[in-house]
């Protein structure tokens, strides 16, 4: 029961956190460009923001992992509502590099910790659908701020900043009801990071893909969107477009690679996703782009809370939150190769950005059929 409760603050947490962040983060290539800055600035402010969230993540987790995860959580959302507020402030062009670096820090510490809580909360067979449950608060929160945030940007698009930061606030006071869950077992010998890679070796292979789609999108879409002639609201709405079906069947997806394996899910979602990015520099129509994202949503991350479950199930005992951080580290580090890919490809041409999200992809999704020397993998999916 206490469990339950932890999950379900969690899961009200998290849907805050994003939904602030996702108020604002859609916006910030248009809010830079606005003050001058080009696109491949904008590539450069997002890569800053990827590498400190990178860099935090196993310190993060081993803090978790020591201390317990509410206060690695809630530090990281006092930080985070700060740090919204600081690109209000008149700042040279250069400047938010670094307020994005900070910024970045702060929520990567928030999930390791998170998904650390997740996994010692949850049995094995059961986790899919608990990171499925929390990979659909956060397209919630996706579904939501983006279109409020660029109706709002409409009218002043710095309400947005402090919108954001008053949601964090909020969820520092939902994270302060937790108990204490620090883990509650630990193997005598702390695997070190190195280790815990080659485990995760074919997990990290196959989630390159929608590693590098993540961090391209986030610095190119917008700008696709706005040269094809979009306004804030209309980048909004495509955002939405893309959320609502992935909230709706993240959790069904995850109870399925529960009990059908994850590699196949993993791998259906890379190929989709391959499709998908493939055809968008081809497409003019506004509306047609936001269209294709909504059928995209439904299908190209569902293989994320299956991929996570996987990482959580190769942990030792008393160090999920350490796995996940080196997991989502790794994962960091492509997404930052995706930021400075798109946007330096962006500025060449559209179409040379979005396909290399191809490229990446099928690569991604061909390393699975490579046979795999970590065994162990076999022993938590279904072939």
């Amino acid at each position: 029961m206490e469990g339950r409760r932890a999950l379900r603050t969690l899961y009200a947490v998290n849907f805050l956190n994003a939904a602030g962040m996702w108020f604002f983060l859609p916006l910030l290539p248009i809010f830079i460009g606005r003050k001058g800055g080009s696109a491949a600035l904008v590539g450069v402010v997002f890569a800053a923001g990827l590498v400190a969230n990178a860099i935090v993540r196993y310190p993060a987790g081993w803090a978790a992992d020591r201390f317990g995860t509410r206060a690695v959580l809630v530090a990281a959302m006092l930080g985070t509502a700060a740090l919204f507020l600081a690109y209000l402030l008149p700042l040279p062009l250069g400047a938010f590099i670094v307020v994005r670096l900070v910024h970045g820090a702060a929520q990567g510490a928030y999930w390791p910790a998170a998904n650390g809580l997740i996994a010692e909360e949850t049995q094995a067979g059961e986790r899919g659908r608990a990171f499925g449950y929390m990979q659909a608060t956060n397209m919630a929160g996706m579904l939501l701020g983006p279109a409020i945030g660029g109706f709002i940007a409409l009218l002043n698009i710095g309400v947005v900043f402090t919108i954001a930061a008053a949601l964090s606030l909020l969820t520092v006071f939902a994270l302060m009801t937790l108990p204490n869950v620090r883990a509650r077992t630990s193997v005598e010998i702390p695997a070190r990071a190195v280790h815990i890679a080659r485990r995760l070796l074919p997990l990290l292979l196959l989630g390159a893909g929608t590693a590098y789609m993540i961090g391209a999108f986030d610095t190119i879409w917008s700008l696709y969107l706005t040269s094809r002639g979009a306004n804030t609201f209309a980048v909004g709405l495509s955002f939405v477009a893309f959320a609502l079906p992935a909230m709706l069947i993240s959790g069904y997806a995850g109870s399925l690679g529960d009990r059908f394996g994850a590699r196949r899910f993993i791998v259906g979602a890379l190929l989709c996703t391959a499709v998908f990015a493939g055809v968008y520099p081809f497409v003019a129509s506004v509306p047609w782009l936001i269209g294709l994202g909504l059928i995209e949503g439904a299908f190209t991350i569902s293989g994320i809370p299956s991929t996570m479950a996987e990482v959580s199930r190769l942990a030792e005992p008393g160090q999920f939150a350490r796995t996940q951080a080196v997991y989502q580290t790794v994962q960091t580090a492509v997404e930052i190769a995706g930021a400075l890919a798109g946007g330096a490809l962006f500025t060449l041409g559209p179409a040379y950005a979005f396909l290399s999200i191809t490229a990446v992809c099928l690569v991604g999704a061909a390393t699975a059929f490579v046979p795999r020397p970590l065994e162990a993998m076999t022993a938590h999916e279904t072939p």
